[in-house]
């Protein structure tokens, strides 16, 4: 019911938006042809009458098909064959609005039987395309992608983008039905990109509508809702109030399944009023049914029971409507009947004339046979005389008569005999078939069917009738067909011994099941008499040996990938390793300066910052596949977050040697008073892994990149003018360890980690993200956030100064460092050194804890976790057991498994991860110190 629903709804918006006004302006213009109808003649007159038919195709198919028969007959007198052709195609279509179906079929395959005489292949193309849609709208979905792929294969290669893209539409409609979403979405997505270049918005609110099915189907609702979305923008502008209010009650139903109840109210009051403005039954039942689930749902079970009421009032008038076009339709079907019939009345007519030539012959050869009696009368006559020889002729052969009698007797009891054998022969087969597991068929020298099984009826699904009659054959799908049967007959006229066959047969319940056949012939007395058959059904083996093709496939396309990432990563590990090493030991040797030493560390910081990237990409790839990377929301001014990444990445893009790249920072003028409610270091990582990938691929021309307020969401965006993406590669690039061109990894780098950590951040954060880019022009990245209006007065967008010093100033401070690393731990008393604080060591857990309980006892604790003796969580613990509340911070290398609120559990006032910062730091000792 719901399948049916959907397609009637895709139907009235084809209407609503064709073209781009209402039913009632298809109305005049076929007003105005039915007043030129009568005014002309000859091949205008029937051009007008396929312009017409084709108007009331979807306004009243009813009118459409009275009107094709004398448009039919007026092109036969013309001898107009292509025009013919059109408007049986268009005949078609008016009985398949009318659910004649088989009608339709019979309509379409003459038309193109036509284009095929006359060789032309878009009237081809376009028959092609209607079967298949016939052959939809009849659920046979195997031979409605059959033709539909015909049809596709002539448009491309006619070129007829718009066509192509109707095809690819038609692909994923049959493709969703059959439940094959992956590849219907492709198609959709090939047709939209066709019909956005083209302009034709109608195709796109189609296509819109397609994907929002699949993706509900798919349970993923907001990417149906975002879809509905933009339906939605199209419709509104322009102007289709009917469309407009259908797709905001589809909305509104996406709203209830997301539990959105607010949203599904909004959307579904202007859907009422619409309706109401409208006067539209379809919509106010539908809209008042939604209605009361949203309100039943919020527990306003009053309001509900209000909303069914008007439902149940409407649904009367909408049956009357129903009972309307099933009475049109059963006209139709009457006159298409009677049209057959009386061409049937022509052939009886015909026939009976050909009866009255063979009475007349009748009574000329009865004139003859009365001629041979008389004549047979005079010969016996004549042979009287020889009567007596033959009563002596007679009375010898009566003797004779008798001896052969008793023969024959003898004869009729040995076949008695063997008749007597036979039975019990067929007894014994009988009971062998009736017990056997496999379908077993017998069939005469001729190949027709004379004995089935119970086993082969249900191993195939399909009656017995079907197969004593031969219409069994019908069952075999088109594709396999012709082998068969021409196998079958083959056999039985040429004798054959045996033969083998593996076919597919379509079930009573429209399921394909596959058949290995395998038959022998039978000899009488060494004269062949038939062939027995037996029929397995192979279903189960041929899906397992697919499944097991699908899982070799897929192992082999994962080997590829793992081998393709673990070289790029050994590449990328190397290179910024080789460079810490190398400029390492020229820095031990005397033969440099200071200045160079400098530029050899500030090389060395920068090789350290890419691996350090690299690994903190691994590590947040693994939280998010174990499902251990938490989200930490806070409110955030997003506008002063880009400030901070335009002025980093501006002097990232002079140090890369592309300050020639022009980097552009847009934002609302209400910026710097937006607040979002967010977790604030992810939205900087995700906005900074679009723009490294920006400054990447791009040596000229500009990086655009910001936001704005769209739909009740921040919309942000990173646009460059880079080598851009091939339109084919546009899903995978977000599947981790992937890149659009795995040969970009040499040229530019890259593990193919960013933008899988990116769509999966924007996930986890509520929002959605997808890219448009053009090969060899550019690319620009989306991503949505749920933003809620709220202003802060005392929040300026602008990036906060450090008033104080550089270096805090903790010189009345006592620290105590626990780490059992020393080099660590002259980094981290190289930092603080400029803080003037007393640093106290501890090299493992145990001293730490007898450093804790001294006197004076330090002011706050950096305690690295794994140490040995003790480690430091056993330390925590027992510095707390006797009642000292100094604040501790946990260092560690560890990031998988502890967050925050398990450090603090255990004893922990907050916890840093290495490597260790000095801005991190000194914020975080700060925080407690002050």
């Amino acid at each position: 019911m719901r399948q049916k629903l959907w397609l009637l709804f895709l139907f009235l918006i084809l209407i609503v938006l064709n073209p781009f006004g209402s039913v009632a302006s298809s109305y005049k213009l076929t007003d105005s042809l039915e007043l030129l109808l009568p005014k002309t003649s000859g091949e205008k007159k029937l051009l007008i009458y396929r312009d017409l038919i084709k108007n009331y195709r979807n306004i009243n198919p009813a009118r459409g098909v009275a009107h094709s028969r004398p448009a039919i007959q007026l092109a036969d007198s013309l001898n107009n064959i292509l025009l013919k052709a059109a408007i049986i195609n268009e005949m078609g279509v008016c009985y398949r609005k009318l659910s004649i179906i088989e009608k339709s079929l019979e309509m379409h395959f003459e038309a193109l039987a036509i284009y095929e005489r006359e060789n032309d292949s878009m009237g081809v193309a376009f028959s092609y395309a209607n079967i298949g849609m016939a052959y939809f709208f009849y659920q046979d979905y195997e031979n409605a992608l059959e033709y539909h792929f015909r049809s596709l294969l002539i448009k491309e290669y006619l070129g007829d983008q718009g066509q192509i893209a109707y095809s690819q539409n038609a692909i994923g409609m049959v493709l969703a039905e059959m439940g094959d979403y992956a590849r219907a979405l492709d198609y959709y997505i090939s047709a939209l990109a066709i019909q956005k270049k083209l302009g034709k918005r109608n195709e796109i609110v189609n296509i819109y509508g397609n994907l929002s099915k699949v993706f509900s189907k798919l349970g993923r609702l907001n990417e149906a809702l975002e879809y509905f979305k933009k339906a939605e923008v199209v419709l509104l502008d322009v102007g289709s109030e009917y469309g407009y209010a259908l797709t905001l009650n589809e909305i509104a139903n996406i709203h209830l399944l997301l539990n959105d109840t607010d949203n599904a109210i909004s959307k579904v009051k202007d859907a009422e009023t619409i309706g109401l403005k409208l006067n539209n039954l379809g919509v106010l039942h539908y809209n008042y049914r939604l209605q009361a689930k949203i309100y039943d749902q919020i527990g306003d079970h009053k309001q509900a029971y209000t909303y069914l009421l008007r439902s149940a009032n409407i649904k009367d008038s909408l049956f009357s409507e129903q009972r309307s076009r099933e009475i049109t339709e059963t006209q139709i079907r009457y006159e298409t009947e009677r049209v057959d019939s009386e061409n049937k009345i022509l052939l009886l007519s015909l026939a009976e004339q050909q009866l009255r030539i063979r009475f007349l012959v009748a009574i000329i050869a009865s004139a003859i046979l009365l001629f041979f009696i008389f004549f047979f009368i005079w010969r016996q006559h004549k042979n009287n005389k020889v009567k007596k020889q033959l009563q002596k002729l007679n009375a010898s052969l009566e003797q004779r008569v008798v001896e052969r009698t008793k023969k024959i007797e003898e004869e009729i009891n040995k076949k008695q005999q063997a008749m007597n054998s036979l039975r019990k022969s067929e007894e014994k087969f009988r009971a062998i078939s009736e017990a056997s597991p496999l379908g077993i068929a017998v069939s005469d020298h001729h190949g027709q069917l004379i004995f089935v099984n119970p086993s082969l009826m249900h191993q195939t699904g399909i009656p017995k009738d079907f197969f004593l009659d031969r219409t069994w054959l019908r069952k075999v799908l088109i594709e396999d067909r012709q082998k068969v049967e021409t196998l079958w007959e083959n056999a039985h006229k040429q004798q054959t011994d045996s033969f083998e066959s593996v076919f597919r047969l379509r079930t009573e319940n429209n399921e394909i099941i596959w058949i290995h056949l395998k038959a022998s012939s039978m000899l009488l007395n060494g004269a062949f008499i038939g062939m027995v058959s037996l029929l397995d059904n192979i279903t189960r083996q041929k899906n397992f040996e697919e499944e097991l093709i699908k899982a070799k496939n897929k192992a082999e396309e994962s080997d590829r990938v793992k081998s393709a990432f673990l070289a790029n990563m050994s590449h990328e590990i190397r290179t910024p390793m080789n460079a810490i090493l190398g400029f390492s030991d020229l820095l031990s040797s005397d033969d440099y300066g200071d200045n160079e030493k400098i530029e050899f560390v500030n090389l060395i910081k920068s090789s350290g910052r890419l691996l350090l990237n690299l690994i903190n990409d691994i590590i947040d790839i693994s939280k998010i596949e174990a499902g251990e990377l938490k989200i930490q929301k806070s409110k955030c001014n997003p506008g002063s977050l880009m400030v901070e990444l335009f002025q980093a990445y501006k002097q990232q893009l002079e140090n890369m040697g592309k300050a020639n790249i022009q980097l552009i920072l847009e934002q609302p003028k209400e910026a710097s008073e937006i607040l979002l409610f967010t977790d604030r270091m992810r939205l900087h990582q995700i906005v900074s892994n679009l723009l490294n990938n920006a400054i990447k691929f791009t040596d000229e021309g500009y990086i655009n990149y910001g936001f704005i307020i769209a739909n009740g969401n921040l919309q942000f965006y990173v646009k460059d003018s880079g080598i851009g993406i091939p339109e084919s590669k546009t899903e995978i690039i977000f599947e981790r360890f992937r890149q659009a061109d795995d040969s970009h990894s040499r040229l530019f780098g890259g593990t193919g980690l960013g933008l899988a950590i990116v769509k999966n951040l924007v996930d986890m954060l509520g929002g959605s993200v997808w890219v448009e880019s053009i090969h060899g022009k550019g690319t620009i990245f989306y991503f949505t956030l749920p933003y809620e209006d709220s202003r802060s007065s005392d929040e300026t967008g602008s990036i906060s100064e450090n008033e104080n010093s550089l270096y805090p100033d903790f010189s009345n401070k006592t620290i105590l460092i626990a780490e059992d690393n020393e080099a660590n731990y002259l980094l981290l008393k190289r930092i603080l050194s400029k803080t003037k604080a007393t640093i106290l060591y501890a090299p493992n857990g145990l001293i730490a804890m007898d450093m804790a309980a001294s006197s004076p006892s330090p002011d706050i604790i950096l305690m690295d976790i794994q140490m040995p003796e003790m480690n430091g969580i056993e330390a925590m613990k027992k510095i707390r057991q006797h009642g000292f509340r100094m604040p501790a911070i946990a260092v560690t290398a560890f990031t998988m498994m502890e967050e925050e609120k398990d450090y603090v559990q255990r004893g922990f006032d907050a916890y840093l991860q290495k490597p260790l910062g000095a801005e991190k730091l000194f914020e975080t000792l700060e925080a407690f110190l002050r």
